[in-house]
């Protein structure tokens, strides 16, 4: 593109599109010199709603946890020798990953209690036995869901727009 292609005028649906949904107009692409934001475009199925993304806040990282397998009525629980998780801030009802040097126990739990050295997880939750030595190194993270950031349409903050 050339200069002067630069210059001329757009059609007004270079910038914008009418949502589906309701018919108001939204941002596109930024309108040079104009400081209304770009409105997101999506299809998220009926809800218009994006799936969340996931991330990991690592939390601890210690080679002295051990895994515990559910018993009977007792749940599955990790323990540490240094007696640690007391002050690393795990909740109840947290989503906690787990991964591991022997990968063995590697995945996502669900907090029910903590105390300084056991995590008792959900009794939905299972876990092989496994002593620190095996286990490895075992990085604990907090697992958070974000909603994908959109704004959708800005009047009636459907994504269903396309």
């Amino acid at each position: 593109m050339n200069l002067n292609e630069s210059l001329v005028a757009k059609d007004r649906s270079f910038y914008t599109y009418r949502c589906k949904n309701c018919g108001w107009e939204n941002r596109k692409k930024l309108i040079s010199g104009s400081g209304v934001p770009v409105t997101r475009i999506g299809s998220y199925g009926s809800t218009g709603t994006p799936t969340p993304e996931t991330f990991a806040d690592e939390m601890y990282e210690a080679t002295t946890i051990a895994f515990v397998a559910a018993a009977g009525s007792d749940p599955a629980y990790l323990t540490d020798s240094l007696y640690l998780f007391g002050e690393k801030n795990f909740n109840p009802e947290m989503t906690l990953r787990v991964e591991t040097t022997s990968g063995t126990n590697d995945g996502d739990y669900t907090v029910d209690t903590t105390s300084r050295g056991v995590i008792l997880l959900d009794s939905s939750d299972s876990l092989t036995t496994e002593s620190a030595a095996t286990a490895g190194t075992v990085t604990l993270s907090k697992v958070i869901y974000k909603p994908a950031i959109s704004s959708g349409c800005s009047f009636c903050g459907s994504l269903n727009s396309v």
